[in-house]
Formats: C-alpha cells, sequence, structure tokens
C-alpha cells in the first residue's frame, strides 16, 4: 500500500511537474495541492473557489488533451479520493459533469485536491469546493455557503452541477447553425472515441494492474456511451435547450432578488458556480441565450460575475482556460 506521500510524489513526478505555489501569503506548507486543467469547467470552479476564499495552494496543471488525466500514476492517485465517495466509478456519460448523476466516480479526470492537513484525496468539482469552504475562514465570515442559504445554495450548485457542458463542447451553438468546436477540429463522438481508444491501449499496457484495469474499463465504457448516446442531432438540441431553459429559470429569479446577488447581499458560492459556467456559456458561443435584450438581468449578471477578481484569475485571465 503505498502512503498518500509516494502517491503524490508519484503523480507529480508522472507529470514532470513539482507545482506552482498560487496565491497569497508566506512560504509555508501548503495545506491544498490541486491536480487541474486549464480549460477543465471543473477546474475552473475549484480554482475560482480557491481565489474566492484567498486560499493558496499548490497547482499542478494537466494537459487533457494530450491524455495527462489518464497517467497510471494519476489514476492511482484519484482512485483514492473515488474510493472515498463510495459511489463505485461511473461507466456511463450523462453529458453532465455531476457525480451524483452520471452515478459515480471517474479515475480519469479532473480536478483532484490532496488535503494535507486531513491526509484526504478529494475529487468531484462540487465536493472539492464545499471541502474548500468548510476547511477554511477565508471566504467570508459566513463561508461561501452560509447555514441559512444552504439549501438555496445547494439546488442552484445541483442545476449547474448538472448541465450538459460535454456535449455543448461539440460546438452547436442554440441558433443550430453549426460550427467547430473547441475539440481541435474533432466532433464529440471523434473525441470521445479517441478517448476509447486510449483506454484500450492503456488496458492493454497494464493488464496485470487490478486498480487500473478498473478505472479503464469503466472510462472506455463512459466515453463508449458518450459516442454512442450523446452527440446525434435531437440529443444536442436537447441538451441546448436545457441550458436555455436553466438561463431562464435564472433570470426569473434575479428579476425577483432583493439582494446585491443571487441569493445574498454577500457573495454565495452560487454566485461563484454560474460566474464559470456563464463564462463557458460565453465562450462557446451560447451568450445568445441572454444577450441582444433576451435575458437582460441574467446579461448583467453574467458581466457582473465575470469581473469578480476570483473568476478572473482562475478563468478570464488563467493561461489556456478559455478555448
Amino acid at each position: 500500500m503505498h502512503s498518500l506521500k509516494d502517491l503524490v510524489n508519484d503523480a507529480r513526478a508522472a507529470l514532470n511537474n513539482e507545482g506552482t505555489r498560487i496565491g497569497p501569503g508566506d512560504p509555508a506548507p501548503l495545506r491544498f495541492e490541486l491536480f487541474s486543467a486549464a480549460n477543465s469547467i471543473c477546474s475552473q470552479k475549484v480554482r475560482a473557489v480557491l481565489a474566492q476564499c484567498s486560499q493558496p495552494y499548490r497547482s499542478h496543471m494537466l494537459d487533457i488533451f494530450a491524455g495527462d488525466s489518464y497517467l497510471p500514476a494519476y489514476v492511482r492517485l484519484r482512485l483514492v479520493g473515488c474510493d472515498a465517495i463510495g459511489a463505485g466509478l461511473v461507466n456511463r456519460h450523462s453529458g453532465s459533469t455531476s457525480v451524483a448523476a452520471g452515478g459515480g466516480c471517474d479515475a480519469a479526470v479532473v480536478p483532484t485536491l490532496v488535503d494535507w492537513q486531513t491526509g484526504e484525496v478529494v475529487v468531484d468539482s462540487k465536493r472539492i469546493c464545499l471541502h474548500i469552504d468548510a476547511a477554511t475562514a477565508g471566504c467570508t465570515s459566513l463561508g461561501l455557503r452560509p447555514d441559512h442559504l444552504a439549501a438555496r445554495i445547494d439546488a442552484e450548485l445541483d442545476t449547474i452541477d448538472n448541465l450538459p457542458n460535454y456535449q455543448m463542447l461539440n460546438g452547436l451553438p442554440p441558433s443550430e447553425d453549426r460550427r467547430p468546436g473547441p475539440l481541435r477540429g474533432r466532433t464529440g463522438v471523434a473525441f470521445a472515441m479517441s478517448k476509447v481508444e486510449r483506454c484500450e491501449r492503456l488496458l492493454a499496457a497494464h493488464a496485470d494492474d487490478e486498480a487500473l484495469v478498473r478505472a479503464y474499463t469503466a472510462k472506455r465504457a463512459k466515453e463508449l456511451d458518450a459516442a454512442q448516446q450523446l452527440f446525434d442531432a435531437q440529443r444536442m438540441r436537447d441538451a441546448y435547450a436545457r441550458a436555455e431553459a436553466a438561463c431562464e429559470a435564472l433570470e426569473r429569479k434575479l428579476q425577483a432578488a432583493r439582494t446585491r446577488w443571487l441569493l445574498d447581499e454577500e457573495v454565495t458560492m452560487a454566485d461563484v458556480f454560474w460566474g464559470v459556467e456563464l463564462a463557458r456559456m460565453a465562450n462557446l458561443g451560447a451568450d445568445s441565450f441572454w444577450i441582444d435584450g433576451t435575458r437582460p438581468a441574467l446579461a448583467a449578471y453574467a458581466d457582473r460575475t465575470r469581473n469578480l477578481d476570483a473568476i478572473r484569475q482562475a478563468v478570464i485571465d488563467w493561461p489556456g482556460a478559455c478555448f
């Protein structure tokens, strides 16, 4: 059994990356170590929460197009966090990033957080963000998820977590005029099948490693399901319809709000998550859901969240974060 220190050192070595210190503070040992990718929306949520909480951390950047999140040493580290959730490994694709909706944990994605103070490996962006908020005192006096708003914040996080971000990368705007997505010239089907093929190569190379076989087998099944189920014309229309419905619901809430932010006078985790999500939608051309007077309250909110220092640091100004 490898220690956490050994697992992290192996992942660092596989990435050839000792990490970069991000955030304020003195050079004391850092509590958090984050493995993330610049253009991963889940990674962006975690980086934004860390920034909002003024929490320093050691950052390791992975290139998800190059397959860094499939590296055996990284997968072994991440499996510790997946096993801690107890939901098993996911073998189908919902189109969203939600562990709950997807039916389990993916051992070959980002982000992954190591909490050196508690000795935990934490996976799933929503879980990571809640963990950071609960563990630090730097967000606000009541944190980003104050008790009196917890149920309403959780409802917003669930809505955002279940949006069809994987399908939206395929590049089908709401107008249904196809355009190239940001998948390096590939369709969603081709991108998913490239992951299937990567898993097949890794399964052949590591056939004698039970843990890796478990991880890559589940990942292969998940991406094959994505290729077969997610990207036909009707599924894409349905995906964009769900995203627009969420924007319409947010418009109504914003119009009815009597607070400075969506749920409170202070920024909550709901604002951070929505800010990241709306920045991603705009990046992919889905800002037609609110521009040109379509949804004025949402347009103003998208601008306000985009200008939050945390979102500027974690997304807008983060190298490579935008496609």
